[in-house]
């Protein structure tokens, strides 16, 4: 439909807008210098490992070791400690603040009472809620 295509397009000029934010630049950078880093992308790996074994064991109901949880909090530390892992984190913390920011601008788009209804003094409810 002649509909569907004018909203892709839109939602591409959209995608295009948000890609050329800093703060989608900055984590974009940030990203490919840790695929570089490899002293930091392996602390990065070995606390992503560590912490999903960790979930395993909790979700199994298996109890978590002392010595577990003492490495779990030393690679913790060193991944906040870290200068290049200290400026993704907080760099994916920017990029998910915008991106929160945009759904919440397009579910005000979605919910805004469409304006014929409106003028005609005739608000409709939505059928559901949609959860977006």
């Amino acid at each position: 439909m002649a509909e569907d295509y004018v909203l892709l397009a839109e939602a591409r000029k959209l995608g295009e807008l948000i890609g050329n934010q800093d703060a989608i630049k900055n984590y974009r950078e940030l990203s490919r210098q840790l695929e570089l880093d490899i002293g930091a992308k392996s602390l990065l790996e070995q606390f992503e490992q560590l912490m999903e074994q960790l979930a395993m064991k909790e979700a199994s109901m298996q109890p978590i070791e002392i010595a577990e949880k003492q490495k779990a909090q030393s690679l913790q530390q060193s991944v906040a400690m870290h200068p290049l892992l200290k400026k993704l984190i907080g760099s994916q913390m920017e990029y998910m603040e915008l991106m929160r920011k945009v759904q919440e601008a397009i579910t005000a788009g979605i919910n805004q009472p469409d304006a014929n209804a409106s003028a005609s003094g005739q608000i409709q409810q939505p059928a559901s809620k949609l959860i977006l």
